[in-house]
Formats: structure tokens, sequence, C-alpha cells
């Protein structure tokens, strides 16, 4: 999860902060203001006479209260109306002689002072308390959007790992149904044709001596051919022999032929393909067409569906469609979410994402499309002289196609 980089304003607004820190700088700053207004004010002294002297005291008062603090404020308002007594009233005479109305317009300035000090010292203190939650605020962020892109990291890296995993628990789940498959064919399923052919040989010895023994060895005969049929397809559906010995296409059509006996289901085939794939992306292609015909079976009420592979620009493109009932918008919209992804079609999912492959499923109401796209990987190392013929013996019509040499040994075991 990336996050998304913080917007700076272009330009800030100038803003006039209350000063804080060495309290000799304050004081010393206060002073100079009120000089400034002094000085300031003495240039206008020759027009104004001994008029509004109080007035450019009073806007360095409310500097020096709002900028620097209440005792630089009250320290400079009352230098500043002692000078400007001292300069402009009496000359060299701050305190006097003042007449009553002198006095009390000093003691109306001085009331008029302090309120301003009030007032912007309350409004100073709140400022830095804004500041200071401001500060505090700043932090908070700073650490909740470290917090949150750490979790979102180790979210990510929990998701990565989860997604190994499963792929990994994949692969070895294939290796383990190719490992039992092999095992029940070449083991178990060889002991059964083992026991038939030594009870066939015990049914010719009776059947001239025990007519009526021989009848009952003769179905047990049967119920053991009927096992090592069961075995011998318990053993292809856990790994086809085809799909090793002459690749994916032959394995498809064998496992749709049973899969229509076994289903009633009519089912298509059309299939392009030039080269063999890597082993280990056909096993997976197979995978997810049989994932794909199960639901179909189980969910779908369809009394058709339609097997689509081919390459096209680099990438295969596997479509397994039915006529069925279909999905309903919202179920797709979960799907689509990972809400309600079944353990089926997570496991379709997981198997196409690690080959870099996409997987989309698609419905309007009747019949649902599975479609995958996938990168092509080929496998150069490996050549079947068998590919031809097994793309030769494709049947159109869905039947089982005429299988050759090494498999066809394997897959017509008694």
């Amino acid at each position: 999860m990336e996050s998304m980089p913080d917007r700076q304003p272009a330009t800030r607004p100038f803003a006039l902060q209350p000063l804080q820190g060495s309290k000799l700088k304050r004081y010393a700053i206060a002073l100079l203001g009120m000089a400034a207004a002094l000085a300031l004010r003495s240039l206008f002294q020759p027009i104004l006479g001994g008029s509004m002297h109080y007035v450019s005291i009073s806007a360095a008062t409310v500097f020096a209260a709002w900028y620097c603090g209440l005792g630089p404020a009250v320290l400079a308002t009352i230098l500043g109306s002692l000078a400007a007594n001292a300069l402009f009233l009496s000359p060299y005479q701050p305190l006097g002689p003042f007449t009553e109305k002198d006095i009390i317009g000093e003691l109306l300035f001085l009331l008029f002072s302090a309120a301003i000090i009030a007032v912007a010292e309350g409004g100073r203190r709140a400022l830095l308390r804004l500041g200071h939650l401001h500060e505090i605020l700043l932090k908070s962020r700073t650490q909740l959007k470290f917090r949150v892109r750490q979790r979102a990291a180790q979210l990510q890296q929990s998701n990565s790992d989860l997604r190994d995993l499963s792929v990994r628990l994949l692969r070895v789940q294939d290796d383990e149904r190719r490992r039992i498959a092999r095992d029940l064919h070449d083991s178990t399923g060889q002991a059964l044709t083992a026991l038939k052919l030594e009870l066939a040989g015990i049914e010719r010895e009776l059947a001239s001596r025990h007519p009526q023994l021989a009848r009952r060895l003769a179905a047990n005969i049967e119920s053991a051919r009927q096992i090592s049929d069961e075995l011998r397809t318990i053993s292809y559906l856990l790994h086809p022999p085809l799909l090793d010995e002459l690749g994916l296409g032959s394995a498809l059509r064998w496992y749709m032929d049973g899969f229509q006996k076994r289903s009633g289901i009519n089912v298509q085939l059309e299939f392009s393909g030039e080269a063999r794939l890597a082993p280990e992306m056909e096993t997976m292609l197979f995978r997810v067409v049989q994932e794909c015909l199960i639901n179909i079976h189980r969910h779908s009420d369809s009394a058709t569906a339609s097997i689509r592979l081919a390459q096209a620009d680099g990438h295969i493109v596997l479509e397994v469609e039915d006529e069925g009932r279909g999905i309903s918008a919202e179920e797709l919209a979960d799907i689509a979410s990972g809400l309600a992804l079944g353990v089926g079609l997570r496991g379709m999912r997981e198997r196409i994402k690690d080959f870099g492959g996409e997987l989309e499923i698609l419905s309007k109401g009747q019949g649902t499309k599975v479609k995958a796209v996938v990168p092509i990987q080929t496998s150069p190392s490996r050549t079947f002289p068998e590919e031809a013929a097994a793309g030769a013996v494709s049947n159109p019509a869905g039947n089982a196609p005429a299988i050759t040499g090494a498999a066809a040994k394997r897959a017509g075991v008694n």
C-alpha cells in the first residue's frame, strides 16, 4: 500500500507570532518598539505640537503586549508615557507640571493601555496554547502516519507471505497428488492386476471340477476388476499421466470425456496450441479447467459447457463457459473484492496469479464465463514426438482421443 504524499500549500500567509524565549530579548524588543514609535512621533512634532502623542504610544503598547508579553508591555508603556510627557508636553519634565485635565487624560490613557495589555496578553496566551497544541497535533500526525505506513508495510508483507504460502501449498498438493497417483498405479494397481491374474488361473482350474466354486471366484474377479478400474480412475484424476506424456491437450480431452460420462454434461473443447508449455503451467491450466467443470456440475445446473484454450499475443487465454443459472451482480461484486471466494475459486486465483495472470468471472443473469489470461511459459527443453499424433487424433465430437505409445500402455492397464 503506497501512501499519498502530503500536499503542502504553495504559499503561506505571513503571520506575526508571539515571541517566546529569553526575557531579556523580549524586554529589549518592547523598548525598541516604543523608542521607534517616539522617534516617528517626533518627526511630526512641528505639525502636531503637543497633541496625539498617546496614539503613537498606544500603537507601541499594542505591539509590545502582543509580541513581547505582559511585563515588557507594562514597562514599555510606563517609560514611553514618561518620555512622551518629557518630549512633547513639558520638555525635560516628565512628571509635571500637569493640570487636572492632563492628570485625568494620563489616567485614562493608562487605563486604556491596561485594557489593551490585558486583551493582548489573553490573545497572546491563547495563541501560544494553540501553537503548542498545533505542534502536538503535528507530532501526533507524523507518528500516526509512520505507524500507518509501518502497519501497511507489515500487512503487505503478511499478504505476500500468505500468497507465497498458498502457492507453495498448491504446489506441494500437486506434487503429493502426482506421488499418490504414481504409487496407486505402480504399486496398488499392479498388485491388483497380479491378484486378478492369479484368481483367473485358479478359476480355470476349478471350472471343470467345481463349477459352483468357480462361479463364486469369477464374481470375486469381477469385483477386483471394478476395484482396479476405480483405483485407476482415482489415480488419473489425482494426476493424469497424459499430462506428462502427451501434454495439456490430450489430458483435457481425456478428462472431458470422463467428465461427460460421469455428469451427463455435454462439454465442447476448442484447443489450439503449438509448443508444449512449462510442466507447472500445464498442471495449473489443467487444475483450473478441472475446478471450473466441478463448479459447473455442482452449482450451475447447466446441460452444456465449453472450454476454449488459445494462444494470442504471447498469452494463454482460457475460457470456460456454461449456460446455467449464472451469478448475481452482488455475488460478482463480492467475488471481485474477495469476500465470497470459496476454496476452489481462491485456489484458481492463486494458481493463475502465481504465473502473472489474471482471472475474471463474468455473468449476465444466465450463464457464467471464467476467463484467465496468463503469459506463456514454454518448455523448450522437453520435446515430445507424440505431440503431433495427439493433435491429429483430436475428436471434435467430444469422444476420447486414441492414445499411442507408452501412454496407451499406461491408460490401458487392467
